[in-house]
């Protein structure tokens, strides 16, 4: 191996590192603590190096939440394009249990909300890939009669976004059990064809009986 391809090779494989570390460093810390020139420093890497491949702080963390997106959209897109029926999301919100407060000090979440460009740049990614996934899975319930099918399946994915962000205002200062139930009624309620939601409520009569 000549020369310069080892030099190549020695790049490369400092770049997956200086990854691999840059993502935990941007999970743990949030955007505003994430220590570039650390990073850069722990790879082994020199600052001209990496800023010519990838830019500036700012830059190379919206290469980061790419790159951390792409890889979730993989799992994401296999278990939506395998949900049969719209009772099973609703199963599965009801399911969920998480210790909201601990994911929150752990993680510094909201402060991927405060930088313009990035969560910009986070909408947009999200609209072209799991949005686009998220109609689609609509569009093929609707068809089975599973969600109400007069309401165009754009309008239903802004309903649901507008849900999710006011549980996640809510999970703040509320008990999750509460909130998911109370959400868990509100979907059931917005996007269940009519016929539907009385079958479901007459035979829960039926039982109380």
């Amino acid at each position: 191996m000549s020369k310069k391809n080892k030099t190549r090779k020695t790049t490369s494989s400092k770049i997956q590192v200086l990854i691999d570390i840059a993502k935990v460093e941007l999970l743990n810390k949030g955007i505003s603590r994430f220590n570039y020139e650390k990073v850069i420093k722990s790879a082994g890497l020199s600052k001209s190096t990496v800023y010519e491949k990838y830019g500036k702080k700012e830059d190379f963390i919206i290469f980061l939440i790419k790159s951390i997106l792409d890889e979730l959209y993989i799992s994401f897109k296999k278990y939506v394009d395998e949900l049969k029926n719209f009772d099973e999301i609703l199963e599965y919100i009801s399911n969920l249990n998480f210790d909201i407060e601990s994911i929150l000090k752990e993680y510094p979440i909201d402060d991927f909300f405060t930088n313009k460009r990035i969560s910009t740049f986070v909408n947009n990614y999200f609209y072209q890939t799991y949005g686009q996934v998220i109609v689609n899975k609509i569009i093929e319930f609707q068809k089975q009669n599973e969600v109400r099918n007069d309401i165009d399946a754009i309008y239903i994915l802004e309903f649901l976004i507008s849900v999710t962000k006011g549980m996640g205002f809510l999970l703040k200062n509320r008990n999750f059990k509460e909130v998911v139930t109370n959400y868990r009624k509100l979907i059931e309620n917005a996007l269940k064809p009519i016929e539907k939601i009385i079958i479901v409520k007459g035979d829960a009569n039926l039982g109380e009986k």
